[in-house]
C-alpha cells in the first residue's frame, strides 16, 4: 500500500512585476500553509518524500508543510517537471520513486492537481483550491505501478473546511 498526498500550493500574489514562476505567497498563503501543515502533522502519517515544484509558490508552501510535518526542508524534492505538467507527467515523477518510499507529499499546480486526483482516484472534484489537499492510498507495492484508477481519495480537505 502506498499513500499520496496531493497539495495544491497556497494563495500566491499577482505581481505584474514578476513572472508567473515567481510569484510568492500572500499573507493569506502562508497562513493557509501554516494552518495546512499544522493539520496534516495531526491527521496524516508523516511523509517519507516531499516532492514540489521548484516555482516560488509551491516550493514555500511545501518549505512551511515540511517544518510543521517535521521533515526536513533540506530532503524537499524540486522536480523542474512538476510546474504546469501534465498528468503523464506525474505519473513519471511517481514511477521514478523507491519501492521504499510508502507516502509521498507532492506539492504543485491546477489545473494538474485536480485532474491526477480524478484519474488516480476516479473522482469527479471540480477544482482543488489553493492550499487544498487530496489524500490518496494506491493499493501498489512499487510505484512504477501507479496508473489511472489505481488510487482510492481517503481524505479531501482545504483550508476553508479544516
Amino acid at each position: 500500500m502506498k499513500l499520496l498526498t496531493l497539495i495544491r500550493h497556497a494563495k500566491s500574489g499577482m505581481d505584474n512585476d514578476l513572472s508567473d514562476f515567481d510569484r510568492p505567497l500572500n499573507d493569506k498563503g502562508n497562513s493557509d500553509a501554516e494552518k495546512m501543515g499544522e493539520y496534516l502533522n495531526a491527521n496524516l502519517p508523516k511523509p517519507d518524500l516531499i516532492i514540489s515544484s521548484p516555482a516560488v509558490r509551491a516550493a514555500t508552501t511545501a518549505e512551511i508543510i515540511a517544518e510543521k510535518t517535521g521533515y526536513p526542508e533540506d530532503k524537499i524534492k524540486y522536480v523542474d517537471e512538476l510546474y504546469l505538467c501534465s498528468i503523464s507527467e506525474y505519473i513519471e515523477v511517481l514511477i521514478e520513486q523507491s519501492v521504499k518510499t510508502r507516502h509521498i507529499f507532492l506539492i504543485s499546480h491546477n489545473p494538474g492537481t485536480t485532474g491526477f486526483t480524478n484519474l488516480l482516484a476516479g473522482e469527479n472534484i471540480d477544482n482543488i483550491p489553493t492550499c487544498g489537499v487530496a489524500h490518496i492510498e494506491l493499493d501498489l507495492y512499487k510505484w512504477e505501478d501507479v496508473e489511472p484508477g489505481t488510487g482510492k481519495l481517503v481524505k479531501f480537505f482545504t483550508p476553508k473546511n479544516i
